[in-house]
């Protein structure tokens, strides 16, 4: 006989928010498939992912199913957001740390979660391509203003990450199912 299956626990909807070209495919793909194109083209509408993430409960082998919305940060698609955002169990809300004019576009998505009853859902903020943030004066200032920016919306949680360079991708989506577990007090003992 064959090893036992692994028994699917928990399945948990996890949405990307943030405006275009912020790197939340790059972010999706590189944890999903461990791969990363310097040329990805831009989501139009919704693209979903599945990712299966192995987990201790009560000492034995079991899985979470990771089902991840991409959401294209155009315009023409935020009408969409109302279907997309239902029933998400965790938000990473996503900027670009090159380009802090994506943070302040984050606030049209915190004032839909709001509307949309979404605002005590699990929720932690990304700053994105971090391979590509100058080094310089501005990294000081920069900080202060994504510490605000948290302190406005209640943020928590902050995570950097470079999708190029592999960092903070795992640790990012393995934080956000720790947080939701927890919210629910769901059983667990540790992530494989």
């Amino acid at each position: 006989m064959g090893s036992r299956e692994e028994t699917t626990s928990y399945i948990f909807k996890i949405c990307l928010l943030g405006q275009a070209s912020v790197g939340k495919t790059c972010i999706v793909k590189r944890f999903c498939f461990d791969t990363f194109d310097t040329n990805t083209k831009l989501t139009i509408g919704i693209n979903f992912y599945s990712y299966q993430l192995p987990i201790i409960i009560k000492g034995k082998k079991n899985k979470i199913i990771l089902s991840i919305w991409d959401f294209g940060g155009q315009e023409q698609f935020k009408d969409l957001f109302h279907y997309y955002i239902g029933g998400a169990n965790g938000i990473f809300t996503v900027f670009n740390l090159d380009n802090l004019q994506t943070l302040i576009g984050l606030d049209w998505w915190y004032k839909k979660l709001v509307e949309y009853n979404q605002n005590d859902t699990p929720r932690i903020l990304v700053g994105a391509k971090k391979d590509l943030a100058k080094k310089s004066k501005k990294t000081v200032s920069n900080e202060l203003v994504v510490q605000q920016f948290m302190k406005r919306h209640d943020d928590e949680s902050f995570f950097k990450t470079s999708s190029k360079n592999n960092y903070n991708i795992q640790p990012l989506f393995k934080e956000m199912i720790k947080v939701i577990l927890e919210k629910n007090n769901f059983d667990y003992d540790k992530f494989v």
